[in-house]
This record gives C-alpha cells, sequence and structure tokens, in this order.
C-alpha cells in the first residue's frame, strides 16, 4: 500500500522541523525533549496566567498578548539574522512566545464564537477546520523554505504575527487594546 507522500510531510512537518532545527543549529543531541518541553511550559504559564486575569477582559488582553508575541518574533528575527542568537535567548524568546500563544488562542476563539449565539458549535467546527487547514498550509510553506538556520522559523513567525495585526485591525474596525465589546 503506497502512502500520500505530501499528506505525510503536511502532518510529519511540526514533528520533524523542531528536531531538525535543534539539532542543526544548537546541536541539542539527547537533551532536545528536555528544551522542547522548557519553551512548551510557555503555553502551561499562559493558560494559567489567562486563567488569573481573563476578568480584566478578553479582547485587550488578546491584544496585549499578540503585541508582545510580534515584539517577541521581531526580536527573534533580528538576532537570527544578525546570528547572535544564543540557545538560552532562543529558549527565553520561544517560552514567552508559547506564553503570549497561550493568552492569545483561547480568547481570540472565545471572541470569534461570541456573535455566534445558537450556532456556535457549528461555528467552532468551522473556525478549527480552517484554522488547522491554514496552519497546515503555512507551516508547510514555512517548513519548505528551511536551510539549515533559524531565519525561515523566525521570518515565518514574523510575517504570520504582521497578518494577524492585519486581521485583527480590520475585524476591530482598527482598534486595539479595548476592553469593550462593539457589536457587529
Amino acid at each position: 500500500m503506497r502512502s500520500r507522500p505530501g499528506a505525510c510531510k503536511a502532518r510529519c512537518l511540526p514533528l520533524r522541523s523542531p528536531r531538525s532545527r535543534s539539532s542543526e543549529t544548537f546541536e541539542l543531541g539527547d537533551y532536545f525533549p528536555v528544551a522542547f518541553t522548557g519553551v512548551a511550559v510557555g503555553v502551561v504559564i499562559g493558560g494559567f496566567l489567562n486563567a488569573r486575569i481573563v476578568c480584566r477582559g478578553m479582547r485587550a488582553m488578546s491584544h496585549a498578548a499578540m503585541t508582545g508575541f510580534g515584539v517577541v518574533a521581531a526580536a527573534l528575527l533580528v538576532l537570527v539574522e544578525t546570528q547572535t542568537l544564543s540557545l538560552p535567548m532562543f529558549m527565553v524568546l520561544a517560552l514567552l512566545m508559547m506564553c503570549a500563544s497561550g493568552l492569545m488562542m483561547a480568547n481570540f476563539t472565545a471572541l470569534a464564537m461570541e456573535p455566534q449565539g445558537n450556532i456556535a458549535g457549528t461555528a467552532s467546527s468551522l473556525y478549527g477546520t480552517i484554522t488547522t487547514l491554514l496552519g497546515i498550509g503555512i507551516g508547510t510553506i514555512i517548513g519548505q523554505e528551511y536551510d539549515g538556520t533559524l531565519l525561515p522559523f523566525a521570518s515565518g513567525f514574523f510575517l504570520c504575527t504582521l497578518a494577524a495585526f492585519a486581521i485583527v485591525l480590520v475585524t476591530e474596525k482598527g482598534c486595539l487594546l479595548q476592553t469593550q465589546h462593539h457589536p457587529i
């Protein structure tokens, strides 16, 4: 039975790419799982932080987290471009991006579902499908650019953050960091 290489490549890219980057760039070898877990802790921290401060306003918190993510992505890109990125700095920046991601994802999803009312379940399924397909497509494009350096990775984060800013500016009608909900 023949497998579909394109489908396998898209599914396996997220699993292969971090190991390749760490092995070629930082020479982690057997310590890769420890480093990967350390970065993943950022999502957990973001989730716990979100639970504590979400009452201050989902919209403003999501926008602030996206802004923080963008600043960290820009710093990562500059350090990669100047070839001054060390493993400890990469770990800190990656942890901060994952923390910001943990703050953003749940809140942006909840904000997207807020006006859906009775069809929120269907809308949530559609939202999940669309974001997954976009993630696969964008991740595959970025992964295909992998050249043994972190440049495609850092550029991808930065460009995706700029695209996210543009989408949020359009959907929020140019208003960022506001706590009030504006009817659609």
